[in-house]
């Protein structure tokens, strides 16, 4: 990738047309053939990346292409032609600026030309993640380490621990975890190491990694993680810094559902009927007081922020209650309901609520979703 952008100006456009119209015929004048370029210095960040370099040919030689040369190993020429001089620029492995040239002549020129490249020091990040095969409960996650002999963790977070713990640092993070990692191998009378040791290629990883997580949240933001690691038995410490990375998990494509919903209200009982359109599955409803988190007051849109928190909610419920023992199918018959139905609740009198409906789903017996928009309902 390029420090900055060389702007295209009028000498570059002038040079391509000049060797559309030149080279292919050769001019028969018995003048030397000279050339001009776009540019005679680089800057190029440590990250490096592929270069176009811009050459225009007068009195060229038919059949003719410009030499190139690289003085040194990072910096490889690649295709030339059609008025373009390619050349990449590997990723820098030096902890100081370095300085390269390439050396571009042409048949019967008289001088060569010469294309100095500076190059930034190697890139702070010990990782590159990338991702892939991303679904509303799942993605795949590669990752790339600088060192590829250097043990490291790789792993993903929902990005709501931080919101929620409040911490910021990274080593702060490590060591919580570290400490949970302990905890665990204590419990099942090992050290820290040798725990490691049993979930490795699950968790730490040499070289290249992918990993595929499943059984994520829709509509919620995750943390990719990786930092390098060194055991000392019941410890460990970080051979790198804490790299992250963002992951956006979509929500689930929202079927075409309607629910016509009616709710009275008499002396803190309230009833809520509810008739499902085009939907023979389960579907949620959620009360919502006035003072609650998802409550949304009348008369305001229902934004992406607030679905996604309707949807969270609902996942988070049943998420937990598969993790104590229930079925999907048994928390669904529990908590939701299918066909028309009617609901007395008892609710405070005085207070503001929000009803909130969707249809929900779950399958292969994975953790229900959210798989329609809510429809809502005040009280």
């Amino acid at each position: 990738m390029l420090k900055f952008l060389r702007p295209l100006h009028l000498l570059v456009v002038a040079l391509a047309s000049l060797f559309v119209a030149c080279e292919l015929v050769a001019v028969e004048s018995g003048e030397l053939p000279t050339m001009e370029l776009d540019t005679y210095q680089l800057s190029v960040t440590g990250e490096g990346g592929n270069i176009t370099i811009f050459y225009g040919v007068t009195n060229p030689i038919k059949g003719e292409k410009p030499q190139v040369s690289s003085n040194v190993e990072w910096i490889v020429p690649g295709e030339v032609g059609g008025g373009k001089i390619m050349l990449h620029v590997a990723e820098s492995d030096s902890s100081e600026e370095r300085m390269g040239f390439v050396t571009v002549s042409y048949k019967n020129m008289e001088k060569p030309l010469r294309v100095y490249v500076t190059q930034d020091k190697q890139p702070l990040n010990d990782f590159k993640f990338s991702v892939s095969d991303v679904t509303y409960k799942s993605c795949k996650v590669h990752y790339s380490p600088r060192n590829q002999q250097r043990p490291y963790m790789a792993n993903i977070i929902d990005s709501e621990y931080f919101k929620q713990t409040g911490i910021t640092d990274g080593t702060v993070f490590v060591a919580n975890e570290m400490e949970s990692y302990l905890a665990l191998a204590q419990r099942h009378n090992m050290t820290l190491e040798e725990l490691m040791q049993n979930v490795s290629p699950q968790l730490i990883y040499s070289g290249e990694a992918v990993r595929e997580f499943v059984g994520m949240q829709p509509g919620a933001t995750y943390t990719i993680y990786s930092y390098g690691v060194e055991f000392h038995g019941n410890s460990y410490t970080m051979t790198t810094p804490l790299h992250t990375s963002i992951v956006d998990i979509p929500m689930p494509a929202m079927y075409d559902v309607n629910f016509q919903v009616t709710a009275t209200m008499s002396n803190g009982s309230a009833t809520i009927s509810v008739t499902p359109e085009n939907w023979n599955g389960y579907y949620a409803v959620q009360i919502a007081p006035e003072d609650n988190l998802l409550y949304i007051p009348q008369g305001e849109t229902l934004s992406e922020y607030a679905v996604k928190s309707i949807a969270s909610n609902f996942y988070t419920s049943a998420r937990n209650a598969m993790k104590s023992g229930y079925s999907a199918e048994q928390y669904l018959k529990a908590n939701c309901y299918s066909g028309y139905r009617s609901i007395n609740m008892q609710l405070q009198s005085g207070k503001k609520y929000m009803i909130i409906v969707f249809a929900v789903e779950s399958k292969d017996g994975e953790v229900p979703v959210m798989r329609s928009m809510p429809v809502v309902r005040y009280l």
